[in-house]
This record gives C-alpha cells, sequence and structure tokens, in this order.
C-alpha cells in the first residue's frame, strides 16, 4: 500500500487527463485494429506498467482468476462458434458414421486470441489507471475542459468508492464465512443464493456511507457556488503534449493498417 501511494504521488507528474486519454486511446485502437498480436504487445507493456509501477496484480486473487477463467471461456466459445478459415481439427472427430462435429479453424483460433487478448487489456488497463490516477487532480483537469466540477465530482467519488467497495464485499465475505456461509457456485440456484448473501449486505452498508456522504456534502455547501477552489491543481506539461502526439499517431496507425495500407506491418502486429 505504501509503494503504491509513493508512485501515485510520483505518476503526478503525468497529467491525469492525459492518463485518461492514453486509456481511451488504446481501447480505441485495439477496436479499429483487431489483432491479436497488437493487443498481445500492448498487454505485455500494461503488464509491464504494472510492475514498474509497484501495483500488484494480486490485489484479489479470486478477482484475477475470475478474469483469466473468462478470457480462457472467451477464446473457447469463439474457437467453437467460428467455422471460416481453413479446418485444422475437430473437437468431436469422426467415428465410424458418428460425427465429427465443432472444426477448430485458424481462423476460429486468431479470433478467439483476439478477443481473449482484448479483454484482458481493457480490464487491466483500466485497473492500472485506477491505481495510479489521483481522483481529485483529475477532476481539476476535467473542470480545466470547461466541465462542471458537479460531473467531474462524481467521477471522483465513483473512483474513491471502487476500492471502498471493494473492501466493504471482503468483510461481508469474511462475515458470512465466520456465520458458516460458504460461497456455493455449483449451480443457478446457488450462484442466486450467494449472491443474496453477499449484495444485500453490501447494498445496505454502501446506501449507508453515501448517505453519510450526502450529508456532508449538503453541510459544506457543496454546489452553493458555481466555481470551485483546488488546493491541488493539475499542470500540463511538454511531456504530455509529447504522449498526446504520439498517441494520435499510434490511433492513425491502426487505422491505416486496418485499410489495408501497411502490409508489410500488417504482417507483423
Amino acid at each position: 500500500m505504501e509503494n503504491q501511494t509513493e508512485f501515485i504521488q510520483n505518476s503526478g507528474k503525468i497529467n491525469p487527463l492525459l492518463k485518461f486519454l492514453l486509456l481511451i486511446i488504446t481501447i480505441l485502437g485495439i477496436m479499429i485494429y483487431p489483432s491479436w498480436r497488437l493487443s498481445s504487445i500492448l498487454l505485455v507493456i500494461v503488464i509491464l506498467l504494472f510492475r514498474v509501477s509497484r501495483v500488484s496484480l494480486k490485489l484479489s486473487r479470486n478477482r484475477i482468476r475470475f478474469i483469466i477463467i473468462f478470457s480462457i471461456l472467451l477464446f473457447i466459445f469463439q474457437v467453437l462458434i467460428t467455422v471460416n478459415g481453413t479446418v485444422l481439427g475437430f473437437v468431436i472427430p469422426q467415428l465410424n458414421n458418428f460425427g465429427p462435429f465443432f472444426p477448430i479453424t485458424d481462423y476460429g483460433i486468431e479470433r478467439g486470441l483476439s478477443i481473449a487478448s482484448r479483454f484482458l487489456l481493457v480490464v487491466l488497463s483500466s485497473m492500472l489507471f485506477v491505481a495510479v490516477t489521483d481522483p481529485t487532480i483529475l477532476a481539476h483537469s476535467l473542470t480545466r475542459l470547461k466541465i462542471p466540477y458537479r460531473y467531474s465530482f462524481a467521477l471522483v467519488i465513483a473512483l474513491r468508492f471502487l476500492p471502498l467497495f471493494d473492501s466493504e464485499n471482503q468483510v461481508v465475505r469474511l462475515a458470512q464465512k465466520s456465520r458458516g456461509i460458504q460461497p456455493e457456485m455449483g449451480g443457478l440456484r446457488k450462484i442466486l443464493r450467494t449472491i443474496q448473501y453477499t449484495f444485500f449486505p453490501l447494498l445496505v452498508s454502501s446506501l449507508s456511507r453515501v448517505e453519510s456522504l450526502a450529508i456532508s456534502m449538503d453541510g459544506r455547501g457543496f454546489g452553493y457556488s458555481s466555481n470551485r477552489t483546488y488546493f491541488r491543481k493539475s499542470h500540463w506539461k511538454i511531456f504530455d503534449t509529447v504522449l498526446v502526439l504520439a498517441g494520435i499517431g499510434y490511433i492513425l496507425l491502426c487505422s491505416m493498417l486496418a485499410l489495408g495500407y501497411l502490409p508489410f506491418i500488417s504482417a507483423i502486429i
């Protein structure tokens, strides 16, 4: 936790609005040019940024496990439903007059890798953005774009409440576990029962915190003035402009690759 706080303070050299723009640009690029090679390269870069920023990917072992399992399921599903391309084999081979069923094609594997890698990239890059961005400075960056501070403050609350809801969820799960209630994932009925045991206590706890926050904001006169002062402010530097130009170049590269103007590069990525 101390390492994470230290990096957030050091990363103040990069404008928070730029981080948000880079997140959007990264996602937009892989949507324009959905190549699994490009997504994999960006995914490796994001994982390296986790390492450099000292943000642990083990913040929630169950969460990481779910993300990996879900990406594998996405890959398998795309492989099974895609019949276009060269057939490499069958999930169920032909046995006498039975089969074959569920062909595995090269295009299906490529599409499965593309979907799975894009999903991992979107999730992990979003987690990294939340971990290294100071919401207060991000709110000031948004107000400098003439966005009303009420809307930017709503974003600040959302970013600050995400870790809080996660910790509250862990507290609820531990409380249910101490009462002998274990999460069950064997079927739809058991999953709904687990959601019932965890969702409603979490909802009640969240509503009480939201009510306390609303009373606090009302007591401090939030929204009384059309302008708001900030103790900590964001600053746009030359390095931020360089990163924006790099992001624009990345979008142009993805667009040209999608249109087929760079066949030599598209053969690599």
